[in-house]
């Protein structure tokens, strides 16, 4: 047989992989997984996905063509997720705890959650199996089942998901909250890092810092976007004193409410989906758990639609997706035998305009639509994005005018703005 690892394509060339992800880091996880093999005749790392798809780590795909006990040969391959270099923006990411979470998340928790249903009588998987995980080099690491191999893609994060995507990917959003709120009704509060996301407390410095980088050039693209009456949006834009408020009020999670686990990141690039033969979506996998937090689910609903439904359906629809969402929590918290009332569609809808879930509609706009639209090239990543330079402003600002962004907002920011969504000064 031909060396299958001849052929591999690498979606990034310019990603450097550290040399200590070497044959010998694999051989426990295959005498694991694959106890019929006999060595190994090659092996090579390659990057998982291109550039702009993943901020926080780096992905590796590991090809290896092994010999079996048997004689035969054998391709296989793993999925492995790692930290970023110190010097790329990793020294901030260890300092922000998300991978520590990320490890109590596939070691406790996702497993716990996939139980519950099993204990009720129904298969279903929310994240890909986590194969191995240790901590060493400065960092904490993980090996998972390669979901190409079932043949899982993400879906074009330019284009967005269609009705049929956006349909299955609420449902799977909705199982993993009605498992997370049934968990931990028997077993108590979630830990502490539970309580931060994307905003973290005694964080206010990085926060502003973060913030200020990127009004230096946001509200001069507003004025490119072909918005009627432009000047309104660009002097009610947050000052950092509203913007460190918004983050804030974050932070307050309302007891009466329905809370839940929430994913905290969740967009198209962080769910996988596979295929029937004829072209109907089979399964949807949520991968990525890094920024969980308790809150209320209006957080994920608020990201994920704003980010993630095609454009034509984006607003139209999104008070249906909301409705699509709720129907199937409302089915899996009674299938999961869930103790407390269960959320009532008005509720829900209405705490999409609560000032305490604000600042994930303004993460969504400022700071992940514009990457996502921006065609994939070696500068879309994190240090681009948050460089405190002429050449960070340059990339902002090439970000902030790309037209097909452009587009979007044209219909976004004013949808918010008309429902008081993004009126920063009731952040004073």
């Amino acid at each position: 047989m031909a060396n299958t690892t001849d052929t591999i394509v690498n979606p990034n060339e310019h990603l450097e992989i550290p040399k200590w992800i070497n044959e010998e880091y694999f051989q426990q996880v295959l005498q694991k997984d694959e106890p019929e093999y006999e060595k190994i005749l090659n092996f090579k790392p390659v990057a998982a996905i291109p550039p702009g798809e993943n901020f926080t780590s780096i992905m590796l795909r590991i090809h290896f063509d092994l010999q079996m006990k048997d004689g035969s040969t054998k391709h296989k391959t793993y999925i492995f997720k790692t930290m970023l270099a110190e010097e790329r923006g990793g020294k901030e990411i260890r300092e922000g705890g998300i991978f520590d979470k990320e490890l109590m998340m596939y070691q406790k928790y996702l497993p716990a959650f996939e139980d519950l249903y099993t204990s009720a009588g129904e298969k279903i998987q929310l994240a890909p199996k986590c194969l191995h995980t240790d901590q060493r080099e400065n960092g904490i690491h993980f090996v998972f089942e390669d979901l190409g191999v079932k043949k899982f893609q993400n879906v074009d994060r330019i284009q967005g998901l269609d009705l049929e995507h956006m349909k299955r990917s609420l449902h799977k959003l909705a199982e993993f909250h009605a498992a997370a709120a049934v968990y931990a009704e028997p077993n108590g509060p979630y830990p502490s890092q539970f309580e931060e996301g994307f905003i973290g407390r005694n964080q206010e410095k990085a926060h502003e810092a973060r913030f200020l980088i990127k009004s230096r050039t946001y509200p001069k693209a507003i004025a490119t976007w072909g918005l009627e009456d432009p000047e309104k949006y660009i002097t009610s834009f947050p000052t950092v004193q509203q913007y460190l408020k918004m983050c804030e009020k974050n932070l307050e999670t309302d007891p009466l409410a329905f809370n839940t686990l929430t994913h905290g990141d969740f967009w198209s690039s962080n769910l996988m989906c596979n295929y029937l033969a004829n072209g109907q979506i089979d399964e949807v996998i949520m991968v990525d758990f890094q920024l969980c937090k308790w809150g209320s689910p209006a957080q994920d609903l608020l990201f994920f639609i704003t980010l993630s439904a095609a454009s034509d359906i984006k607003l139209k629809e999104f008070d249906n997706f909301v409705r699509i969402y709720w129907e199937r929590l409302v089915d899996c918290l009674k299938l999961l035998k869930y103790q407390k009332p269960l959320p009532k569609l008005r509720d829900l809808q209405t705490s999409l305009y609560q000032d305490t879930n604000t600042i994930y509609a303004f993460i969504a706009i400022s700071n992940h639509l514009p990457v996502i639209q921006f065609p994939s090239d070696k500068e879309s990543n994190l240090h681009s994005l948050m460089r405190d330079d002429e050449e960070g402003d340059k990339f902002r600002l090439r970000i902030f005018t790309n037209p097909s962004f452009g587009r979007l907002m044209r219909e976004i920011y004013p949808f918010f703005y008309n429902r008081g969504i993004f009126n920063f000064t009731d952040f004073e």
